[in-house]
């Protein structure tokens, strides 16, 4: 397998052309953060973004800054700080919300992972999301997911090697799905390691996925890093604030707009963040 880490400047020509995007983690967990704010930079707009059944700071930010056209996302908050902010903004203006459940969406990957044109759902029932639901499909008796399909992954996982190679820390939760569902995958790591170290670990999605890696210490801030650090809740807070307050685009200056990822380590705090890390031992 070849080398495929990437310099924090490669990335942008990474993510350029990009109209649908899925991102990876859990919640608060292993956001692709870093990718994320190159993302904003790129100035990419009228995104169709998806992601696994529970996002944060990573979708909201995008819907924030009004980037995002149409989302298919079944829970979108800042985990015990409440709701998205960024989404209750971009609700009134124009927003499409694909209305799923999270069997929908994950069927979607399914069946996008194995180049089926159905996924079938056993035991969907009637609810009022899946009722006259234009996601869902009955074929020849069966009912079911088309394949959900993206232009780029953006993945983050504690370790990786050169050659692509992820390692988590307990649950992928639906990232190798929606790395076998992507045209473009690319991954951020907190830390490079030999592949041997991945091998010996346990490697969680395999490079022949994986098209670009980038090294990037405390990528995931403000949300967590399974087993590395834990989320930021005071900057999620302050986050929330400033989103409500209507200052979006300071927040983007004081955060987003780095040209290294050890000038957003020096802005958050050196500190702050082995702290964060501290708390996940």
């Amino acid at each position: 397998m070849g080398n495929r880490l990437v310099t924090f400047s490669e990335v942008p020509k990474l993510l350029s052309g990009a109209r649908s995007v899925t991102l990876g983690g859990m919640l608060l967990e292993n956001r692709p953060a870093t990718l994320v704010r190159a993302l904003l930079r790129e100035g990419v707009k009228d995104l169709f973004v998806t992601s696994a059944p529970a996002a944060s700071w990573d979708a909201d930010i995008l819907l924030a800054t009004e980037r995002v056209a149409r989302i298919r996302i079944p829970h979108i908050s800042l985990g015990s700080l409440g709701l998205a902010p960024g989404l209750r903004r971009a609700v009134g203006q124009g927003l499409t919300i694909d209305e799923v459940d999270e069997a929908t969406l994950i069927g979607g990957y399914m069946a996008a992972a194995a180049n089926s044109r159905l996924q079938v759902l056993d035991h969907l029932g009637r609810n009022d999301v899946l009722d006259g639901n234009p996601l869902i499909v009955e074929s020849g008796g069966l009912r079911g997911v088309e394949p959900l399909r993206v232009d780029l992954a953006l993945i983050h996982a504690p370790l990786g090697d050169a050659s692509g190679n992820l390692c988590h820390f307990g649950s992928r939760y639906a990232d190798l799905l929606m790395a076998r569902s992507a045209r473009v995958v690319v991954a951020q790591v907190d830390r490079i390691v030999p592949r041997t170290t991945t091998a010996r670990m346990g490697i969680s999605v395999p490079g022949y996925l994986v098209d670009a890696i980038l090294e990037a210490p405390y990528g995931a801030h403000p949300t967590g890093s399974a087993g590395a650090y834990v989320a930021d809740m005071d900057h999620l807070d302050g986050y929330r604030s400033q989103v409500t307050a209507g200052d979006v685009d300071e927040y983007l200056k004081r955060f987003c707009n780095h040209e290294s990822v050890d000038a957003y380590i020096a802005e958050v705090g050196e500190a702050r963040l082995e702290h964060l890390a501290r708390l996940a031992a």
